[in-house]
């Protein structure tokens, strides 16, 4: 399975974590969404991702985002990964 990691570290803000979801699919500078509806239609794929494949999301440090993001911005990626049927996976750096 196509495996996208977003280093949650670098994200600090809204505006980073689209940021670094497009840099995870699409390389530096990419694009894959700017807010919460664009990443629905971006994870129905083909933005960067497979169309008929499945894959996924590793967001490493979560916590970190968790804190960075306003409480409705970090319930809502839930509920659009959640919604997508894309598998978001939730991890810790180990140090």
């Amino acid at each position: 399975m196509k495996t996208y990691v977003l280093y949650g570290k670098k994200i600090d803000s809204k505006a980073e974590l689209f940021d670094e979801l497009g840099r995870a699919v699409n390389g530096p500078g990419g694009y894959f969404g700017s807010n919460l509806d664009a990443l629905a239609d971006c994870l129905r794929g083909g933005f960067g991702t497979p169309r008929d494949e499945p894959f996924r999301f590793v967001l490493m440090d979560f916590h970190h985002v968790q804190k960075a993001l306003a409480e409705q911005t970090w319930n809502g990626l839930l509920e659009v990964f959640r919604h997508s049927g894309v598998e978001l996976v939730l991890g810790e750096s180990v140090h």
